[in-house]
């Protein structure tokens, strides 16, 4: 510690102080003020006036505390100084009216050159994160230039940010790294940084910027190429940024077209590929749209009931693509993996999928195609009770909305698992002869039908609905000398599906 504050003895560091700091009396010290929170831990760091200021970690990000009323006289959106002279804290307000800009530079050159240091030993399996810690940075400076900080220069998180690094959790690294290390736990070393690298090139592109080399990482991995082109379909790209890379090299291209793609612009994004293809004929991402695309078409002639099906699968397909599967994603993480086909049905009619769909790619559907996925989108999801089965066929009858509706269907797979008395949620749709189950039905405990009955308002709430299928049953109340213990064994989830 002793050695801390002789190497941080003069340093200033800045902070701007917003309303909600002053009036809980405490200020952040994950980036700005990183390293007085090293300072300041456990026995903390006497303050200039009197009392400490320590670390505080109760609220899970380091806070620095002080004595009552320590931050007074601050106002917000004023720049707070803290610097340590003589062991000693001092708080002050500053203006940052004249800051040496040779001193910016060299903070803001340090930190780009450590995080792209930090990056490649992450990618090395060397480091178990892509950013290097605000507070060696900062120390890193003081050792080789003990007159950086010496006088207050900008916060370190806005400098840092509009330097185009990021901050998270005390740690800096340049924009794009891979924050979330499981998801290139698949990935080479040397694909980790060419995936931060590009997506740094995509994401900081400014006017004029040479985008040369990030074409060349894509060009040079598949792997890369394919989580580009995902990331690109969630977030499309800005026009300037569509115009500046090349269509003559495929990889560009085919980030233009899922861009494209993301917009809902799938008959311009199927010109693309068709380009990429005429370049690079063996481009898997690329070859894998250009089938979809195609799969648009359906077969001449083929009865509706045939082709409605057909339709279903490529809905199901297209709420799988990168700008949606989170749809999909948040529903599971909300229930249960094995509900993931009824979950996928839920998706597609609950968020519009089916909307969505028709508007980019009705170019390439019949009329009949058409007025079908329409009748789709308004067939509501409902819960039906199994009335019988005899052999191919069920006889189901729709629950709570006062209809009593009885439909009979013809359907191998589910008239082998139902049985008279189960409760089934699904949404039967029009095959053009009449209702058919397409999706996955959720099976329903008929000891919770009325529960699930509740949730099925108008609008229905998909979350809701995917969350029931997680929540235990209510346990029974427990009868005259049933130990409470014992009744609460008899809870269960229902977390099955009807097919």
């Amino acid at each position: 510690m002793s050695d801390l504050l002789t190497l941080s003895e003069g340093a200033v560091l800045t902070h701007l102080a917003t309303r909600a700091e002053l009036a809980s009396g405490v200020l952040p010290a994950s980036d700005d003020l990183r390293l007085w929170a090293r300072l300041a831990d456990g026995a903390g760091v006497p303050l200039a006036g009197g009392g400490r200021v320590r670390t505080s970690l109760d609220t899970g990000e380091p806070v620095l505390t002080g004595p009552d009323g320590w931050l007074a006289g601050v106002e917000p959106e004023q720049v707070i100084a803290l610097r340590l002279r003589g062991g000693t804290l001092e708080l002050s307000v500053t203006e940052l009216d004249d800051v040496p800009a040779e001193r910016v530079m060299r903070v803001v050159q340090e930190f780009g050159e450590q995080a792209l240091d930090a990056l490649r030993a992450f990618a090395e399996g060397l480091e178990p994160s892509p950013g290097v810690p605000v507070d060696v940075v900062v120390l890193e400076l003081l050792m080789k230039a003990p007159e950086t900080f010496a006088d207050p220069l900008p916060p370190l998180s806005p400098l840092l940010l509009n330097a185009s690094l990021e901050l998270r959790e005390g740690r800096v690294g340049i924009v794009g790294a891979p924050w979330d290390t499981a998801s290139v736990a698949d990935l080479a070393p040397l694909d980790i940084i060419r995936l931060a690298l590009v997506r740094s090139a995509l994401r900081t592109y400014g006017e004029g910027a040479d985008l040369s080399k990030a074409v060349t990482y894509l060009s040079r991995s598949d792997a890369v190429l394919a989580r580009v082109a995902d990331e690109v379909e969630r977030e499309p790209l800005g026009p300037a940024l569509v115009e500046a890379l090349p269509r003559t090299e495929p990889a560009a291209l085919l980030l233009i077209a899922r861009s494209a793609e993301g917009e809902g612009r799938s008959f311009e994004a199927a010109g693309l590929i068709s380009e990429v293809l005429s370049l690079s004929p063996d481009l898997a991402p690329a070859v894998r749209d250009a089938a979809e695309y195609a799969a648009c078409r359906t077969t001449p002639g083929a009865p509706l009931p045939e082709r409605a099906a057909h339709l279903f699968r490529q809905l199901l397909t297209y709420a799988y693509r990168p700008a949606r599967r989170r749809l999909i994603e948040d529903l599971i993480a909300l229930s249960v993996r094995v509900a993931e086909p009824a979950l996928a049905d839920l998706a597609l009619f609950e968020n519009d999928v089916v909307g969505e769909f028709l508007d980019a790619r009705a170019e390439w559907l019949r009329d009949d195609e058409v007025e079908l996925l329409e009748s789709w989108r308004r067939t509501p999801l409902r819960l039906w009770e199994v009335l019988d089965v005899s052999g191919d066929e069920i006889t189901v009858a729709a629950l709570g909305d006062g209809t009593g509706e009885r439909v009979r269907l013809v359907d191998e797979l589910l008239s082998g698992q139902a049985i008279p008395g189960d409760l089934m949620l699904t949404r039967l749709l029009d095959d053009g002869t009449g209702p058919h189950v397409f999706g996955h039905p959720f099976k329903v405990d008929p000891e919770r039908g009325e529960e699930m009955l509740a949730l099925l308002s108008d609008p229905v709430d998909p979350y809701a609905v995917a969350a029931f299928f997680r929540r235990p049953r209510r346990a029974p109340a427990a009868a005259p000398g049933t130990d409470a213990a014992e009744a609460a064994d008899s809870t269960v989830t229902d977390d099955d599906t009807g097919r």
